[in-house]
């Protein structure tokens, strides 16, 4: 990890290389490129999809959780090899970044609005979010070094397959 000196220059060009992360993370989700998903994080990471009173009050329990890169990629294997499920899109909707870097990597902080199709049925809103992520950078490309999805409602449906 690289520490990142601020200038406007800098702010700007950071701006740029952390909106080209997202763009090519939800990208990835949107077009359902599954096993290409645990590529966007560190090897030793956190991902979390937690309920919004748990996050307030400190506590871990959470909906879907990942220590690192190896477990991403077995809840790939689970998605897209043994688990059974009614076909579906996803399509991400995230909010203004808010940005700050510091010595441990970069902070952001994003609204999250996630709408699900079925086939058969209308749109609906799957998940309504805020993420907090640590964002480092490797040997010049940005990985996501924790990634904290918080969600509004304890109440999600039970089709929350696919990552946010």
């Amino acid at each position: 990890m690289t520490a990142m000196i601020r200038t406007a220059e800098t702010d700007i060009a950071l701006r740029g290389r952390v909106r080209d992360l997202y763009d090519a993370y939800y990208d990835t989700l949107d077009d359902v490129r599954l096993t290409d998903w645990p590529d966007f994080f560190m090897a030793d990471c956190l991902y979390r999809v937690i309920p919004r009173e748990n996050f307030e009050r400190g506590y871990t329990l959470s909906t879907m959780q990942a220590e690192s890169r190896g477990m991403l990629q077995d809840r790939v294997t689970g998605l897209t090899t043994t688990q059974m499920y009614a076909p579906r899109y996803y399509r991400r909707f995230p909010g203004p970044l808010r940005i700050s870097a510091g010595p441990e990597g970069i902070r952001t902080r994003h609204n999250l609005l996630i709408v699900q199709t079925l086939i058969d049925r209308q749109s609906e809103i799957v998940l309504s979010a805020v993420c907090h992520d640590r964002i480092v950078e490797e040997d010049g490309r940005l990985y996501f070094a924790e990634r904290i999805v918080v969600i509004d409602s304890e109440m999600i449906p039970n089709s929350l397959i696919y990552p946010a």
